[in-house]
């Protein structure tokens, strides 16, 4: 990867700077100083994970991991010379090039809390000006957006303006738990047949919260992460950054021993301020008949509770209508996780076609 690598880098710096301009859009990259990026992170309204610096290095880690050449190219927005939004970008060069965030669609930026109006919309139509800009020159004839929940009820400004844009939208679903309300109250809001199986499942197993760190430990649930796969699944660079993550305090696991002291199951989950998404989950299959997951799930929405968290995402819920129709296994995962939630939220994926 390393041949291809610096020849990408030498054109994304001298064209990044060029589209920058080119769309007056007062941003620097992120690895300039990474210090602003947290200055800006820390008063957003609402941060989610997918904006964090862990969750971005590690998605970093990961593609690259399986062999995709993925680059950073997070920005960081100002207003009078002063840190004012962040901006998750990469670019990934594999089968053409291909611009987003994370690996995945292109988020939009997020702001500090307190812009006006006037400055947040003229941001965003600088930021949809730099994308078309880069967009051209790589020749990237469609490009997709994700708007997804971030605490507010109305249609983000930024899906408003691609719209306006000539951006088409499809739709598909997140499922979410209100972590306002006190546990008990979200424990009651569980499936009816999963509340029983929650206190047996703090019968049957010994439940901890892992958050710091420790190496037997995070081993443990990475080689049980294997054994359920059947197989090495990602990079070993990628585990490491996940486990910085929870010694940071960006990041728990919530790991559960038999009377043996074998470690059964565990689910990772990675952390902001605001929100909490269920991350990684390993469980041993012989004992698929117990209730290992919806033990993991209570002690985990706890352990939110406890830090303050205001919203757990605990993932996409597909459906037998959906395009590409999903397995039956994605279905499956859905429906378990769904006995959990307590709001269903849309997540509009936008694509904008360039005319060159």
């Amino acid at each position: 990867m390393a041949e291809i690598e610096q020849p990408w880098l030498d054109r994304l710096t001298f064209d990044l700077d060029e589209a920058l301009a080119a769309a007056n859009l007062p941003a620097r990259p992120y690895s300039e100083n990474p210090g602003n990026w947290c200055n800006a992170a820390v008063r957003a309204e609402y941060l989610p994970v997918a904006y964090s610096r862990a969750m971005i290095d590690y998605q970093l880690a990961y593609w690259r991991g399986s062999g995709q050449p993925l680059f950073d190219l997070s920005l960081v927005l100002y207003q009078d010379k002063y840190p004012c939004g962040i901006w998750p970008l990469s670019f990934v060069v594999a089968d053409g090039v291909r611009l987003g965030s994370n690996g995945d669609a292109l988020l939009p930026p997020l702001f500090v809390a307190g812009l006006t109006p006037n400055v947040r919309k003229k941001l965003l139509q600088s930021c949809l000006d730099f994308v078309d800009t880069l967009a051209r020159k790589f020749d990237i004839g469609q490009w997709q957006s994700l708007a997804a929940f971030e605490n507010q009820s109305s249609v983000s400004e930024w899906q408003h303006l691609a719209l306006c844009r000539g951006a088409t939208v499809t739709c598909s679903y997140e499922l979410f738990i209100d972590l306002h309300r006190s546990v008990a109250e979200i424990k009651s809001g569980f499936r009816k047949s999963y509340r029983p199986l929650v206190s047996l499942g703090a019968k049957l197993w010994q439940i901890a919260v892992l958050d710091g760190r420790d190496d037997r430990v995070w081993d443990e649930f990475k080689n049980l992460h294997r054994e359920v796969a059947g197989r090495v699944t990602r990079s070993d660079d990628s585990w490491r950054l996940q486990h910085a993550a929870v010694a940071s305090g960006d990041a728990f696991l919530v790991y559960l021993r038999d009377g043996a002291q074998r470690m059964v199951g565990g689910g990772f989950f990675q952390v902001t301020r605001d929100e909490a998404v269920y991350a990684v989950a390993a469980y041993d299959r012989a004992l698929f008949d117990k209730p290992l997951g919806h033990a993991v799930q209570y002690r985990a929405i706890e352990e939110m509770k406890s830090r303050g968290v205001r919203w757990y995402k605990i993932g996409a819920r597909p459906y037998p209508g959906d395009q590409p129709p999903p397995s039956e296994k994605e279905l499956r995962i859905a429906e378990f996780k769904q006995g959990f939630a307590s709001h269903i939220f849309p997540c509009y994926r936008l694509t904008a076609s360039l005319c060159h």
